[in-house]
Protein backbone atom coordinates (compact mmCIF):
# COMPACT_ATOMS: atom_id res chain seq x y z
CA UNK A 1 0.00 0.00 0.00
CA UNK A 2 1.68 3.62 -0.88
CA UNK A 3 1.43 5.76 1.60
CA UNK A 4 0.02 9.35 -0.28
CA UNK A 5 2.46 12.42 0.18
CA UNK A 6 1.17 15.65 1.73
CA UNK A 7 2.57 18.73 1.00
CA UNK A 8 2.68 21.33 3.45
CA UNK A 9 1.14 24.41 2.53
CA UNK A 10 3.92 27.57 2.20
CA UNK A 11 3.80 30.26 4.52
CA UNK A 12 1.40 32.61 4.65
CA UNK A 13 -0.76 29.91 2.95
CA UNK A 14 -3.92 31.58 4.92
CA UNK A 15 -3.80 35.16 4.05
CA UNK A 16 -3.31 34.26 1.10
CA UNK A 17 -5.95 32.13 0.02
CA UNK A 18 -8.14 35.05 1.52
CA UNK A 19 -6.22 37.66 -0.64
CA UNK A 20 -7.01 35.19 -3.97
CA UNK A 21 -10.48 35.01 -3.35
CA UNK A 22 -11.30 38.53 -1.76
CA UNK A 23 -9.50 39.87 -5.02
CA UNK A 24 -10.88 37.47 -8.05
CA UNK A 25 -11.40 38.57 -11.47
CA UNK A 26 -15.09 39.44 -10.71
CA UNK A 27 -15.01 41.69 -8.01
CA UNK A 28 -11.79 43.73 -9.33
CA UNK A 29 -14.51 44.29 -12.47
CA UNK A 30 -17.32 45.53 -10.50
CA UNK A 31 -14.47 47.84 -8.66
CA UNK A 32 -13.54 49.37 -11.50
CA UNK A 33 -16.67 49.59 -13.82
CA UNK A 34 -18.32 51.41 -10.57
CA UNK A 35 -14.96 53.78 -10.16
CA UNK A 36 -14.89 54.69 -13.71
CA UNK A 37 -18.45 55.08 -14.03
CA UNK A 38 -19.00 56.70 -10.71
CA UNK A 39 -15.73 58.57 -10.86
CA UNK A 40 -16.14 60.53 -14.41
CA UNK A 41 -20.14 60.36 -13.95
CA UNK A 42 -21.28 60.47 -11.03
CA UNK A 43 -24.42 58.65 -10.23
CA UNK A 44 -25.43 58.66 -13.58
CA UNK A 45 -22.47 56.27 -14.13
CA UNK A 46 -24.00 53.81 -12.06
CA UNK A 47 -26.27 52.63 -14.95
CA UNK A 48 -23.56 52.27 -17.59
CA UNK A 49 -21.22 50.25 -15.36
CA UNK A 50 -24.09 47.92 -14.14
CA UNK A 51 -24.18 46.59 -17.94
CA UNK A 52 -20.53 45.88 -17.75
CA UNK A 53 -21.26 44.25 -14.18
CA UNK A 54 -24.10 41.94 -15.38
CA UNK A 55 -22.19 41.01 -18.64
CA UNK A 56 -18.28 40.61 -17.38
CA UNK A 57 -19.09 39.55 -14.19
CA UNK A 58 -22.50 38.28 -13.02
CA UNK A 59 -23.69 36.65 -15.84
CA UNK A 60 -19.85 34.34 -16.65
CA UNK A 61 -19.79 34.05 -13.15
CA UNK A 62 -23.13 32.33 -13.27
CA UNK A 63 -21.90 30.05 -16.11
CA UNK A 64 -18.94 29.06 -14.24
CA UNK A 65 -20.43 27.73 -11.19
CA UNK A 66 -23.91 26.63 -12.37
CA UNK A 67 -22.75 25.37 -16.29
CA UNK A 68 -19.34 24.47 -16.34
CA UNK A 69 -18.57 23.73 -12.89
CA UNK A 70 -20.37 21.76 -10.31
CA UNK A 71 -22.60 24.52 -8.66
CA UNK A 72 -19.84 25.33 -5.68
CA UNK A 73 -18.40 28.28 -4.67
CA UNK A 74 -15.15 26.59 -4.38
CA UNK A 75 -15.28 26.02 -8.39
CA UNK A 76 -14.89 29.47 -9.46
CA UNK A 77 -11.20 29.95 -10.03
CA UNK A 78 -11.53 27.24 -12.82
CA UNK A 79 -8.04 25.62 -11.42
CA UNK A 80 -8.08 23.52 -14.30
CA UNK A 81 -6.64 24.45 -17.54
CA UNK A 82 -9.44 22.77 -19.88
CA UNK A 83 -11.76 24.29 -17.64
CA UNK A 84 -10.27 27.72 -19.00
CA UNK A 85 -10.34 26.73 -22.75
CA UNK A 86 -14.34 25.48 -22.54
CA UNK A 87 -15.61 28.52 -20.58
CA UNK A 88 -13.11 31.66 -21.85
CA UNK A 89 -14.71 32.08 -25.16
CA UNK A 90 -18.13 31.98 -23.48
CA UNK A 91 -17.07 34.80 -21.04
CA UNK A 92 -15.29 36.41 -23.97
CA UNK A 93 -19.07 36.50 -25.88
CA UNK A 94 -21.01 37.29 -23.01
CA UNK A 95 -18.96 40.81 -22.30
CA UNK A 96 -18.90 41.33 -26.45
CA UNK A 97 -22.85 41.23 -25.82
CA UNK A 98 -22.29 43.72 -22.90
CA UNK A 99 -20.05 46.28 -25.13
CA UNK A 100 -23.02 45.98 -28.10
CA UNK A 101 -25.39 47.25 -25.39
CA UNK A 102 -23.36 50.04 -24.40
CA UNK A 103 -22.72 51.34 -27.94
CA UNK A 104 -26.00 50.54 -28.69
CA UNK A 105 -27.32 53.21 -26.36
CA UNK A 106 -24.36 55.60 -26.58
CA UNK A 107 -22.54 54.96 -23.40
CA UNK A 108 -20.01 57.47 -22.61
CA UNK A 109 -16.56 56.97 -24.68
CA UNK A 110 -14.75 55.73 -22.09
CA UNK A 111 -17.43 52.96 -20.66
CA UNK A 112 -17.19 51.21 -23.71
CA UNK A 113 -13.80 51.64 -24.29
CA UNK A 114 -13.57 50.12 -20.32
CA UNK A 115 -15.55 47.37 -21.65
CA UNK A 116 -13.91 46.91 -24.84
CA UNK A 117 -10.80 46.15 -22.69
CA UNK A 118 -12.24 43.94 -21.11
CA UNK A 119 -13.31 41.67 -23.35
CA UNK A 120 -9.85 42.34 -25.36
CA UNK A 121 -7.93 40.27 -22.35
CA UNK A 122 -10.31 38.07 -21.79
CA UNK A 123 -10.20 36.94 -25.55
CA UNK A 124 -6.31 37.17 -25.52
CA UNK A 125 -6.16 34.83 -22.45
CA UNK A 126 -7.55 32.31 -24.66
CA UNK A 127 -5.35 31.74 -26.92
CA UNK A 128 -2.51 31.95 -24.67
CA UNK A 129 -4.03 28.50 -22.49
CA UNK A 130 -4.96 26.74 -25.77
CA UNK A 131 -1.72 27.37 -27.92
CA UNK A 132 0.45 27.90 -25.71
CA UNK A 133 -0.33 25.10 -22.92
CA UNK A 134 0.12 28.02 -20.40
CA UNK A 135 -2.31 28.42 -17.38
CA UNK A 136 -1.75 32.15 -17.81
CA UNK A 137 -3.16 33.92 -14.00
CA UNK A 138 -6.60 35.81 -15.01
CA UNK A 139 -6.32 37.46 -11.49
CA UNK A 140 -3.45 39.09 -12.32
CA UNK A 141 -4.28 39.87 -16.29
CA UNK A 142 -7.57 41.99 -14.83
CA UNK A 143 -6.11 43.63 -12.06
CA UNK A 144 -3.15 44.92 -13.68
CA UNK A 145 -5.44 45.80 -16.50
CA UNK A 146 -7.93 47.13 -14.62
CA UNK A 147 -4.85 49.66 -12.89
CA UNK A 148 -3.61 50.59 -16.28
CA UNK A 149 -7.51 51.21 -17.28
CA UNK A 150 -7.80 53.47 -13.56
CA UNK A 151 -4.36 55.33 -14.05
CA UNK A 152 -5.52 56.69 -17.38
CA UNK A 153 -9.37 57.70 -17.01
CA UNK A 154 -8.84 59.13 -13.36
CA UNK A 155 -4.99 59.90 -12.09
CA UNK A 156 -1.64 58.57 -12.54
CA UNK A 157 -1.76 58.02 -9.02
CA UNK A 158 -4.03 54.75 -9.13
CA UNK A 159 -0.13 52.93 -10.51
CA UNK A 160 0.24 52.36 -7.39
CA UNK A 161 -2.21 49.76 -7.57
CA UNK A 162 0.58 47.82 -8.78
CA UNK A 163 1.53 47.09 -5.49
CA UNK A 164 -1.74 45.30 -5.36
CA UNK A 165 -0.97 43.28 -8.42
CA UNK A 166 2.18 42.21 -6.82
CA UNK A 167 0.36 41.01 -3.63
CA UNK A 168 -1.64 39.17 -5.71
CA UNK A 169 0.72 37.43 -7.87
CA UNK A 170 2.13 36.21 -4.29
CA UNK A 171 -1.19 34.81 -3.49
CA UNK A 172 -1.74 32.87 -6.53
CA UNK A 173 1.58 31.52 -6.03
CA UNK A 174 1.53 30.52 -2.43
CA UNK A 175 -1.80 28.79 -2.50
CA UNK A 176 0.20 26.93 -5.80
CA UNK A 177 -2.52 27.73 -8.34
CA UNK A 178 0.35 29.30 -10.23
CA UNK A 179 3.55 29.60 -11.02
CA UNK A 180 5.52 32.78 -10.48
CA UNK A 181 6.10 33.34 -14.82
CA UNK A 182 2.58 32.72 -14.61
CA UNK A 183 1.33 35.44 -12.65
CA UNK A 184 3.95 37.94 -14.45
CA UNK A 185 3.14 37.05 -17.48
CA UNK A 186 -0.81 37.75 -16.88
CA UNK A 187 -0.39 41.19 -15.29
CA UNK A 188 2.09 42.23 -18.29
CA UNK A 189 -0.67 40.62 -20.98
CA UNK A 190 -3.31 42.43 -18.96
CA UNK A 191 -1.92 45.73 -18.75
CA UNK A 192 -0.83 45.93 -22.26
CA UNK A 193 -3.74 44.31 -23.69
CA UNK A 194 -6.08 46.84 -21.53
CA UNK A 195 -4.06 49.55 -21.07
CA UNK A 196 -3.53 49.45 -25.09
CA UNK A 197 -7.47 49.52 -25.98
CA UNK A 198 -8.41 51.48 -23.10
CA UNK A 199 -5.92 54.35 -24.41
CA UNK A 200 -6.68 53.85 -28.55
CA UNK A 201 -10.27 53.32 -28.50
CA UNK A 202 -12.05 55.90 -30.46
Amino acid sequence: MTATTITPPLPGHRLARRLSDWVDPKNVIIGVSLIIGCGLFGWRGVGWAAVAIVFAAVLPMTYILYVAGDGTWANRHLTERQQRITVLPAISASVAVGLTIQAATDAPRPMIAMTAAMWATITAIWPVTVLARYKISVHTAVTGGSIAMLSQSLAPVWLLGFVLVAALGWARVTVREHTLSQVITGAALGTAVAGAVYALWP
